[in-house]
């Protein structure tokens, strides 16, 4: 099968989910990125078919994935995947956890691996330090790049792309990607083994929904700053947990709003967020080692109240329970067993509104003869509460047009902006079961 196949039956039809990948595995680096972030053909294609067999967009067998990774049946009713246990984590470093948007574990695990020379490198996203709004794939070897790569990023990252380096580089490798990536990385191993077995851990990030690329340049000219003269942009920069924040060339630091990051973001998830991870069903990175995301401590009672910026990991394989007993006894990482009984109702919230509205549309657009992702599992009958929340989100198509979603954004950076967030914030007291764990 040949690149061109992929992009008829993938790319044009709307599935690719721009991971990269594909140019990643292209062994005559005949693929490349557009703008967009979207594959397409900068050399002569010899036909091989890794592009194709390993792209996670179009077909993604789950259930045959549960059964090879995990050993188990899949169940789309599952809200967190297959876990052998949680936990609640912080690096040992206090620095590390301080510059992680999260906790910090990711970056204080992949120290910790590199130190121990359990990997020469990592697969991250960094930013552009041409286009510092614009993020990029990095393949991370030393300490201080990985310090760099630090922190969420909240846009479409091809950077399985830099796959394409493992294969001239000796030694193993850890991966930090999405679920969506990770599928892909998991088709690999049966497509490309030599290049899949430099692959020493694959570590997920949970994953509600990622934000076009334009995004960031498009939420500073919104604030009136000019893009020349940014000198770097955070998705969670400042205090904990942290907001879109821009440094001037001039020093100067500027927030780009006051209100609720969550409100925010959202909000842009309904504006910016890429199509594709509209039919997404996997939200935490059920295919991982190990797999991470936000721990909000405010959400519980007792000692776990007191453990804030802190990471939430999902252990999924024994390569995973591997990495982190090793990491523990090196004092890398500071772990405390979450009880399933107390695992986070934020976060399986989450999880279960992206599986469900994943079905609703999955549903419907079937049901107009459009293409869907073929996932090899029948879908469960939706509740009523996501074809509700579907059809709101379907309003915002009309607002997602260039001038109206930057007017969105010009109210939302506006005192206007605060006083729908306060509204917004009564709205979740009231009517959303976030606490109590």
């Amino acid at each position: 099968m040949s690149f061109e196949q992929l992009d008829q039956q993938v790319i044009v039809q709307g599935l690719c989910v721009r991971c990269g990948l594909c140019v990643g595995v292209c062994p005559v680096l005949a693929i490349g990125l557009d703008d967009n972030g979207y594959p397409q053909l900068t050399g002569k294609c010899t036909g091989c078919d890794f592009c194709n067999s390993s792209c996670p967009g179009g077909d993604i067998d789950l259930p045959a994935l549960s059964r090879r990774i995990h050993g188990v049946d899949y169940d789309p009713l599952s809200l967190q995947g297959y876990v052998e246990n949680m936990y609640v984590a912080y690096p040992g470093d206090s620095a590390v956890r301080e510059a992680g948007a999260s906790g910090g574990v990711v970056t204080g695990l992949l120290l910790y691996l590199l130190k121990s020379k359990k990997i020469d490198g990592a697969v991250v996203a960094g930013m552009d330090p041409d286009k510092p709004y614009c993020t990029k794939g990095v393949l991370a070897t030393t300490a201080e790049e990985i310090i760099a790569a630090a922190r969420s990023k909240y846009s479409v990252t091809p950077s399985m792309d830099v796959m394409r380096f493992l294969r001239k580089s000796k030694g193993r490798f850890a991966v930090v990607g999405l679920p969506c990536q990770i599928q892909g990385l998991r088709k690999l191993e049966e497509v490309d083994p030599s290049l899949s077995a430099k692959i020493f851990c694959i570590l997920g990030l949970y994953c509600h929904c990622n934000l076009e690329r334009n995004t960031p340049k498009e939420a500073i000219e919104a604030k009136g700053i000019d893009l020349a003269d940014v000198a770097r942009f955070d998705f969670r920069g400042g205090v904990w947990p942290g907001r879109f924040q821009v440094t001037r060339k001039d020093g100067a630091i500027i927030p780009l709003y006051s209100i609720n990051p969550t409100t925010v973001l959202n909000v842009l998830f309904r504006l910016y967020g890429a199509n594709r991870c509209f039919v997404c069903v996997d939200a935490l990175a059920e295919y991982a080692d190990l797999s991470f995301g936000d721990f909000w401590a405010r959400d519980y009672k007792g000692p776990l109240s007191e453990m804030e910026r802190c990471t939430l990991v999902s252990q999924r394989t024994r390569t995973g329970a591997s990495i982190l007993q090793e990491a523990v006894a090196d004092g890398a990482i500071i772990l405390r067993r979450l009880p399933e009984e107390r695992a986070s109702k934020r976060i399986l919230n989450m999880a279960r509104g992206k599986k469900q509205k994943a079905w609703v549309r999955l549903i419907n657009r079937a049901g107009r003869n459009e293409t869907v992702p073929h996932y090899h599992f029948t879908i469960p009958e939706p509740s009523s509460k996501a074809r509700r929340s579907v059809f709101m989100y379907d309003f915002y198509q009309l607002l997602r047009g260039t001038p109206l979603r930057k007017f969105v954004l010009k109210i939302f950076f506006s005192p206007v902006g605060c006083a729908i967030d306060y509204l917004n914030l009564r709205r979740k007291r009231c009517f959303c079961n976030y606490h109590g764990n």
